[in-house]
C-alpha cells in the first residue's frame, strides 16, 4: 500500500484526481478512458484491488482526502514533506498513513491534509507539525474555535468551564498573579474580618502549541 500511495502523492496528476473519481474507483465504476487520461489512478485501483474490505475502503477514502489537499504542490515540496517525516523505523509516507488511521472523520482528514501542505511549504517546523497532528487526532474539532478568543502573548481571566476542552488539550495554561497585599481591615461590625487582601487572580495564556494553532487556524479551518 505504501508504494502505491507514494506514487500517488508524487504524481504530477494528483491535482486531476477528485473525490468523485476516488469514489468511482472504490465502487468499481472507473472507466478505461479515465485511467488513460489520469494514469496515476491505476495505483489507486491497485490498492483497492488488494485491500477489499469495507474498513479498507474507508481507510483509502480517508487517505485520499488527505492527499488531495496536496494536489497543487510541486515535486520538490512533496519530496521535502516525505523526507522531513522520514525516521529510522518508518518512512514519511508510513507516518502519514499511521496518522490517517487515527483520524475518525473526513473533516479531520482534510484538516490534516492542509497541515501536511503547510509542512511541505516550510511554513511549520516538524515538531509543531507532529504536535498539531496529535491535536487534530484527539480533539473535537469544533472546540478548537475557542482558540480564536485569545491573542498571542496576552493573558486574560476566563470562566474556566467555558474553556475546559482546550485547557485539557494543552492549548491554554494557567498563570497566577502576584498575591494582593494583606492589610488590616477597619472593623465596623463584629463580623467584619480583621484583615483584607491576599487574593490571587488566575489568568490564562496560550501555550506554545496554542499559539502555533492560532497562527494557522484560518488556513486549517477555512470554513
Amino acid at each position: 500500500m505504501k508504494e502505491q500511495f507514494t506514487e500517488i502523492i508524487k504524481s504530477k496528476d494528483l491535482h486531476d484526481i477528485t473525490i468523485d473519481l476516488v469514489e468511482k474507483v472504490l465502487d468499481n465504476e472507473i472507466t478505461n478512458e479515465v485511467l488513460k487520461e489520469i494514469p496515476v489512478l491505476k495505483s489507486l485501483v491497485a490498492v483497492k484491488n488488494i485491500y477489499t474490505s469495507y474498513t479498507d475502503k474507508i481507510f483509502i477514502k480517508k487517505t485520499m482526502n488527505v492527499l488531495l489537499e496536496l494536489g497543487d504542490l510541486d515535486v520538490d515540496e512533496k519530496d521535502e514533506l516525505l523526507a522531513e517525516l522520514d525516521e529510522t523505523d518508518e518512512s514519511g509516507i508510513e507516518k502519514i498513513l499511521m496518522a490517517v488511521d487515527r483520524l475518525e472523520t473526513i473533516k479531520k482528514c482534510k484538516v490534516y491534509g492542509r497541515l501536511c501542505k503547510l509542512k511541505a511549504k516550510g511554513e511549520i517546523l516538524v515538531w509543531d507539525f507532529l504536535r498539531l497532528t496529535k491535536l487534530i487526532q484527539d480533539a473535537y474539532l469544533d472546540d478548537l474555535a475557542l482558540i480564536t478568543d485569545f491573542k498571542k502573548g496576552d493573558k486574560k481571566e476566563i470562566w474556566e468551564e467555558n474553556y475546559v476542552a482546550i485547557i485539557a488539550l494543552g492549548l491554554l495554561f494557567q498563570e497566577p498573579s502576584e498575591q494582593m497585599p494583606i492589610e488590616r481591615n477597619y472593623q465596623y461590625d463584629d463580623g467584619d474580618p480583621e484583615f483584607k487582601g491576599g487574593e490571587i487572580k488566575f489568568y490564562y495564556r496560550l501555550s506554545d502549541v496554542g499559539e502555533t494553532l492560532l497562527t494557522h487556524y484560518h488556513y486549517l479551518f477555512p470554513e
